[in-house]
């Protein structure tokens, strides 16, 4: 078995590091907030991660809106909220957390342990206004396809510290892919042009626009111009599992629900072009914990949220692996 094999580089004058295990081959950026760029299956070439074609890399300042200036595809994390709000707490009630979170915006701190067969990334963020670590160790094994990601939040504070969290991955998706969700899963849904979220929804969805109807068992034309965001209610153990079905390969998500209890989804199906340009067309496939998107709205409507206790830690895990 040949071993992994690990490279730095540049990618649009950034510094990257890109590890590749024969059968699975990702791109990390650590200054552009740990961001995942490439997600590439070695056997089939296929690409998994969704690029901006218009938006460059680029590093802004805190308090900037995300998705006017860094929606640029790849796998970001989202903490301690998702949508931009004012912290709903004491003692740092009022502190504006920004749009998706702190972590993307602020360089992480990139550790590389390296073993015969085995290769971890370990990324850590410090808190911008709020007295938190969190921490995210990535795994990948030579000649395997799978990676693990393993989460750790570490609260300094002598207060409890609520948060929602949010994987974020942006998919590169075609017509006629599948995404498969438990059947078991109950969803909250928010369309843009809507106004009061749509509940107790099921997949796979029926969604209209323009006169025609689409039913999302299978992705629909790149025109079809829809979008919605869905959220999920904690999952029954064993539903802890997603899947996206391509022609030539399959990406599979596996995780506990136990501590890691939900899973949400964005689909941009040539709907909205956040920059002023052309819709998009995309999936951001992501487990999570909370209600989505506003933590002020998690803690105050939804009550569904996760609290570090003080001093205290929490972790969870996710598991990616590709097939062909």
């Amino acid at each position: 078995m040949l071993p992994i094999t690990l490279t730095h580089g540049k990618i649009d004058d950034f510094d990257a590091v890109h590890a590749d295990t024969g059968a699975l081959a990702l791109t990390l950026i650590p200054e552009l907030g740990g961001k995942i760029s490439s997600l590439c299956d070695m056997r089939s070439g296929r690409e998994w991660l969704w690029r901006h074609p218009r938006l460059p890399y680029q590093r802004v300042p805190h308090g900037t809106v995300y998705v006017e200036t860094s929606d640029t595809g790849g796998w970001d994390e989202c903490f301690p909220s998702v949508a931009a709000c004012a912290y709903p707490v004491p003692p740092w009630q009022g502190v504006p957390v920004q749009d998706h979170g702190e972590l993307w915006s602020h360089p992480a701190a990139l550790t590389i342990h390296e073993a015969s067969d085995t290769l971890r990334l370990h990324t850590r963020w410090q808190g911008v206004l709020l007295p938190y670590t969190f921490e995210r160790t990535l795994t990948l094994w030579a000649g395997a396809a799978r990676m693990h990601c393993a989460y750790t939040i570490t609260n300094h504070a002598e207060h409890p510290l609520p948060y929602i969290w949010s994987a974020h991955p942006l998919l590169a998706i075609e017509p006629g892919m599948r995404l498969e969700l438990p059947a078991e899963a109950q969803f909250h849904g928010s369309r843009p042009e809507a106004g009061a979220p749509e509940r107790e929804l099921r997949w796979p969805l029926t969604l209209a626009a323009g006169g025609r109807a689409f039913n999302l068992d299978s992705m629909p034309p790149r025109d079809a111009g829809v979008a919605i965001k869905l959220w999920s209610e904690p999952l029954v153990p064993g539903a802890g599992w997603a899947a996206l079905h391509a022609t030539n390969g399959a990406l599979h998500m596996r995780w506990d629900p136990a501590v890691l209890p939900q899973v949400a989804c964005w689909l941009n199906l040539g709907a909205f072009g956040f920059d002023g340009g052309a819709p998009y067309y995309n999936l951001g496939l992501e487990p999570c914990i909370g209600a989505q998107d506003s933590l002020a709205q998690a803690v105050d409507d939804y009550k569904l949220f996760a609290t570090v206790p003080a001093r205290g830690s929490q972790k969870w895990w996710l598991e990616v692996e590709l097939s062909v």
